[in-house]
C-alpha cells in the first residue's frame, strides 16, 4: 500500500512539473548589457588565447580530434569561431577597421567569447572551461600567461 501511495504522489509530481510551460522572470528582469573592449580582444585576446592556444583547430599533438574543436560549430556546445587571419593591429593597439566590420569573422568571434565573458573572469566560461572544468581537455593552466589576457580583458 506504501508503495501504491509513493508511485501516486510522484506521478501527481511528475504531472505537475510537467504543466510548466514557462517560469516568470518577474516585473525587474534585466538582461546584463556587459560590453568588452574590442580593441583589446582583436589585439591581444584573439592573437594570445584563441588563436595561440588553438581552440579553433584544435591540437591533434595534445588528443583533440581533427574538427572538434571550436571551428566546428556542430562540435561545440558554445563559443563557435571562425578561422580568419589574425587582425592587424598599429603601436597602440587599434585594429585595422577593414578586418573587423560588421559581418565580419573577427567580429563575430568577438560575439561569441563576449558571450563567455564576465567581468569577475575567474566565474568566466572562457576561463573555467579551458582550465579543465566540464571541457575534453584543459587547454592551460591558471598560471598560464594567457590568464593575465583574459583578466585584463575583464577590466575593459
Amino acid at each position: 500500500m506504501k508503495r501504491i501511495a509513493g508511485l501516486a504522489v510522484a506521478a501527481l509530481a511528475a504531472l505537475a512539473l510537467g504543466a510548466c510551460e514557462r517560469v516568470d522572470p518577474g516585473q525587474n528582469f534585466v538582461v546584463s548589457d556587459e560590453t568588452f573592449d574590442q580593441s583589446f580582444f582583436f589585439c591581444h585576446v584573439e592573437p594570445e588565447l584563441l588563436f595561440a592556444k588553438k581552440c579553433g583547430p584544435g591540437d591533434p599533438g595534445a588528443g583533440d580530434r581533427s574538427g572538434g574543436c571550436h571551428f566546428n560549430s556542430s562540435a561545440v556546445s558554445g563559443m563557435a569561431l571562425i578561422d580568419h587571419p589574425p587582425v592587424a593591429c598599429d603601436a597602440n593597439d587599434r585594429p585595422d577597421p577593414t578586418q573587423i566590420g560588421a559581418g565580419s569573422p573577427a567580429e563575430s568571434n568577438f560575439q561569441s567569447a563576449s558571450l563567455e565573458m564576465s567581468r569577475d573572469y575567474l566565474t568566466a566560461p572562457i576561463y573555467v572551461r579551458p582550465t579543465g572544468a566540464n571541457h575534453p581537455r584543459a587547454i592551460f593552466a591558471k598560471d598560464d600567461p594567457a590568464v593575465t589576457v583574459i583578466s585584463t580583458w575583464a577590466q575593459k
